[in-house]
């Protein structure tokens, strides 16, 4: 264990990091997908022809997403 060069450590975290980066973009797509669904359904509910609510809760979803995302970066 001792001794492990500083490469070898470095190829052990490597997965950990693309897995750590994979998650953050699943949850960041999920956020957004979560409210452009939830706009559609506004929009029905409310009767609108414009997208109004689709756009307004595809973007509360993102900024949603990236708050999780860069709370998870530092």
């Amino acid at each position: 264990m001792g001794d492990e060069s500083p490469s070898e450590s470095n190829d052990r975290s490597r997965p950990k990091s693309i897995l750590r980066f994979a998650g953050m973009g699943v949850q960041l797509a999920v956020a957004i997908g979560l409210g452009v669904m939830a706009g559609l359904q506004l929009d029905e509910w409310l009767g609108w022809a414009q997208p109004i609510g689709t756009a307004c809760c595809a973007l509360l979803g993102l900024s949603a997403g990236m708050y999780q995302v860069l709370k998870a970066l530092t």
